[in-house]
């Protein structure tokens, strides 16, 4: 039996916007391993907000989880087939770069980090640096899962209220625990709401239907101005902190006191949300022009892998002194850099991604 997929599940914005984040975190990471690599700030920290591409991620999630598997809820018979398709999606590619990693590092990895990344659980300073976005992703689809399981239809959607819920916690854990001082930090943390602004954009599309062309347009407009306003802010806040401070390049990373930062959800994630009901409405309506659309459909199609890899592509070639001191000498030659994460990309992308969500896809087809 295969999936029922409504009809908003392949729009072409909602994979650009899945290129568009990838690109962003990116460019973040290239700021950040700079800093570390070189003791110096890139481009007067031009990049900081970068990592808002995290945010535009778990918005798109809360929406395509639901596109693809919402005629799912309340049928339990239907659990396993998303077990498959979603573990097929999520976990083969993610190992191979844990494996890639160990085997660069060249040294013998404790059992339990290596456990703790494959598992994906959530700890202070993941293995794999972008991990602790999938921990949220993980515990997202047990979420959802939870809604298939339940076989009644009016409360099966009952556990996603918990996207809601959790961030209204601010709970601690003890002082003298670390772990569950983790665990609390993972548990009772706003990113939860950016994955219900994506289950309310799929809701209202499927109450109301796509809004009108021009309800759309507008939408689209104040949600990307809001989020270009938001990181134009947070750039110069970050600029003017570096500058007061005195701060070095290895702080740049961690810095504090940015309020545009520091509150991503609604500063970031909200505007995504808004703009990416406009854009489907667009879509819907055969009015979405996208600047470089082929370039951003392919980076969407490789955006999962590249989100994964680039760090590994920056921080190797960074760590050799001679690219290294060419870089610093010209920074523009980090677009060698970008070119060979994109690339790298590509290849796992064709290689392994692609026949791996083909066989989740033909194991799924199969099951009753």
């Amino acid at each position: 039996m295969t999936d029922q997929v409504p009809e908003y599940a392949r729009l072409q914005s909602l994979q650009a916007l899945r290129g568009v984040a990838a690109l962003l975190v990116m460019l973040y990471h290239t700021g950040t391993l700079y800093a570390v690599h070189t003791g110096q700030v890139l481009w007067q920290n031009a990049f900081r907000t970068g990592f808002a591409g995290v945010d535009v991620f778990f918005v798109l999630s809360g929406v395509v989880i639901c596109c693809a598997h919402a005629e799912d809820i309340g049928r339990p018979q239907r659990a396993l087939c998303f077990v498959v398709r979603r573990s097929f999606r999520l976990l083969p590619v993610y190992w191979l770069v844990v494996a890639m990693k160990v085997l660069k590092d060249g040294v013998s990895v404790p059992l339990a980090t290596l456990l703790s990344a494959f598992l994906l659980v959530p700890v202070a300073r993941p293995y794999i640096t972008v991990a602790w976005t999938l921990s949220y992703e993980l515990l997202f689809y047990a979420l959802f899962l939870a809604c298939i399981l339940l076989p009644w239809k009016r409360v099966a959607a009952l556990p996603l209220v918990a996207l809601v819920v959790l961030p209204l916690l601010p709970l601690e854990g003890p002082a003298d625990n670390p772990a569950l001082q983790q665990a609390a930090r993972f548990l009772f943390n706003g990113h939860w709401l950016e994955f219900a602004f994506g289950v309310l954009v799929y809701g209202l599309l499927r109450r109301f239907g796509a809004p009108s062309a021009a309800v759309s347009a507008m939408l689209a407009v104040a949600g990307v101005l809001a989020f270009g306003t938001a990181a134009a802010v947070g750039t110069r806040m970050s600029q003017s902190l570096i500058g007061q401070f005195g701060l070095s390049a290895h702080e740049v990373a961690e810095l504090q006191g940015n309020v545009v930062l520091e509150q991503a959800v609604y500063c970031f994630g909200l505007p995504a949300a808004v703009a990416i009901l406009g854009l489907i409405g667009l879509e819907r309506h055969g009015r979405l022009r996208l600047p470089w659309q082929a370039e951003l459909m392919w980076t969407g199609d490789i955006s999962y892998s590249l989100y994964l890899t680039h760090g590994f592509v920056i921080n190797s070639l960074l760590g050799v002194g001679s690219i290294r001191d060419w870089i610093v000498r010209q920074p523009l030659v980090l677009v060698v850099v970008w070119a060979a994460a994109l690339l790298l990309a590509s290849i796992l992308h064709r290689a392994v991604e692609v026949p791996t969500l083909r066989l989740g896809g033909r194991i799924s087809e199969r099951l009753p």
